[in-house]
C-alpha cells in the first residue's frame, strides 16, 4: 500500500470514529483527529454562539477560542462527560464571561436560519414564516440562562444532564428553566398558531414539535 493509499484509509477510520473515540486520540497529539472533530463541532458552537452573541465576529472568534482551549485542554480532559457536552460547556464560559466583560444584553441578530422550515407547501409559507419570526424575537426576550437552556435542548439536543453540565446548574434547575421557557414561548407564540389547541414551535428538521418537553 503506498503512502496516498494508507492516508485515505486513515482518514476513512477517523471519519467513522465517535466524538469520544476521536477525542481520545486527540488527547495523545492526534491532530488529524481533532481536525475532524472540528469540522463536526464548529456548526453547532456557531449557532449556539450566535444566539448568545449579538455581533458576528465576536461570535465567531469566540468559538475559535472555545476550540483553541479544548485543544489545549484535552491532555486534561477525563472523560467525566461527552466530549460534546465539555466543549459547549467551555463555550458557555466564553460566553458569560464576553458579557461580564461588557455588561451586555445579548439580542437576536436575524441569522435564524438554522431554524428555518425546509421546504414547506406554498400555502404554509407565510404562516410559519411568521412563526419564525415570532419565536425570533420572543426568544431575546427569554433570561439568558432559559434561552441557553432551551437552545441547548431544543436546537442542539443535549439530554437535561448533559445541559446541566454546560450550564454548571442542577437538572432541577434546567428543567425549570425549560419549563418556564415553554410555558412563555407558548403563550407569546399563540396569536401565530391561532388553529391548534395547544400552540407548537417550528423544529429545526421543519416538522412541528410540542415545545419543549421538560
Amino acid at each position: 500500500m503506498n503512502r496516498s493509499d494508507s492516508g485515505h484509509s486513515l482518514s476513512l477510520d477517523l471519519a467513522d470514529l465517535g466524538h469520544d473515540d476521536l477525542a481520545g486520540a486527540a488527547a495523545v497529539g492526534d491532530t488529524e483527529a481533532f481536525a475532524v472533530l472540528v469540522r463536526r463541532m464548529t456548526p453547532g458552537l456557531l449557532r449556539y454562539m450566535r444566539r448568545m452573541v449579538s455581533d458576528t465576529q465576536t461570535a465567531e472568534d469566540l468559538t475559535q477560542e472555545t476550540l483553541l482551549d479544548a485543544w489545549k485542554g484535552l491532555p486534561d480532559f477525563e472523560f467525566r462527560s461527552t466530549f460534546r457536552t465539555w466543549v459547549f460547556t467551555i463555550a458557555h464560559r466564553k460566553s458569560v464571561d464576553y458579557h461580564r466583560r461588557r455588561r451586555d444584553v445579548p439580542i437576536v441578530d436575524g441569522r435564524f436560519a438554522e431554524i428555518e422550515a425546509a421546504g414547506p407547501l406554498p400555502p404554509e409559507q407565510v404562516e410559519r414564516q411568521l412563526l419564525i419570526d415570532a419565536l425570533r424575537a420572543e426568544l431575546d426576550n427569554l433570561p439568558s440562562t432559559s434561552r441557553a437552556a432551551w437552545w441547548l435542548k431544543e436546537v442542539e439536543g443535549l439530554t437535561l444532564e448533559e445541559t446541566s453540565r454546560v450550564l454548571r446548574i442542577s437538572t432541577g434547575s434546567v428543567r425549570g428553566h425549560l419549563q418556564r421557557s415553554r410555558k412563555f414561548l407558548h403563550t407569546r407564540l399563540a396569536p401565530w398558531d391561532p388553529g391548534r389547541r395547544t400552540p407548537t414551535t417550528p423544529n429545526v428538521d421543519g416538522r412541528e414539535g410540542g415545545g419543549i418537553d421538560a
